[in-house]
């Protein structure tokens, strides 16, 4: 695969904990949010081989361009993690159109603008696209109104990219848990660490052969 890996979507949790894994075993990152001082303290904290690119993913001239700095400054892309979500959904009573169009655009339609910016560095490397998915793609979803319609959106994305791309793993990893920081510790351990998804996406980056189109994530017990 490429050197560089794009994490689109960095927080404080699976996006920072994947970031420091990949960078920790020599991976290129750059890394998109449109929230610039998260990724920049990031980045200056992770050090040669890491880069923040302030990007909304809905805006696909910003993605294209910074799909472009990060080949020009880390070199071939093989790999792109979407883990940009736009936020929860809420109750059918607070519930709006706006906010459905809001994660749709960030869950949906930023991800294929990550895909297609880094397209031709993905099929040259057999490359890797990872999607952090939810359980709320199945099924209904009575309290997060918004977010139980665009789930499966996403996960459609995710299945139609990899019949669409014949040497590129496209994995849509469905998390039905709630996730911590790494390293957070929690008494009656209710939610899962990042670092257990960074490891888990790793592995899939680093294989060669052995594919993986769906992946189910639960807490043990």
């Amino acid at each position: 695969m490429g050197d560089a890996v794009v994490i689109a979507g960095v927080g404080e949790t699976i996006g920072e904990a994947t970031a420091r894994q990949l960078h920790s075993e020599g991976y290129n990152v750059g890394l998109f949010a449109r929230r610039a001082s998260v990724i920049q303290e990031l980045a200056a904290d992770l050090g040669k081989g890491a880069i923040a690119v302030p990007t909304d993913v809905t805006d696909t001239e910003a993605v294209k361009a910074g799909t472009e700095r990060i080949q020009d400054e880390l070199g071939q892309i093989g790999a792109v993690i979407l883990n940009a979500t736009g936020g929860g959904g809420r109750p059918i009573n607070d519930a709006s159109v706006e906010r459905l169009r809001s994660i749709f655009d960030v869950r949906v339609a930023g991800s294929l603008a990550c895909v297609q910016a880094a397209l031709p560095d993905l099929r040259d490397t057999d490359g890797t696209v990872v999607f952090s998915g939810t359980t709320y793609a199945e099924g209904a979803v009575s309290k997060q109104i918004e977010w139980g319609a665009v789930a499966p959106a996403a996960r459609g994305l995710a299945t139609s990219l990899d019949a669409a791309l014949d040497q590129v793993q496209v994995t849509y990893v469905s998390i039905g848990t709630s996730v911590t920081p790494a390293g957070t510790t929690t008494g009656a351990r209710q939610s899962l660490d990042a670092s257990e998804l960074a490891s888990l996406y790793s592995d899939l980056i680093k294989r060669d052969q052995a594919v993986t189109r769906e992946i189910d994530v639960f807490l043990r017990g």
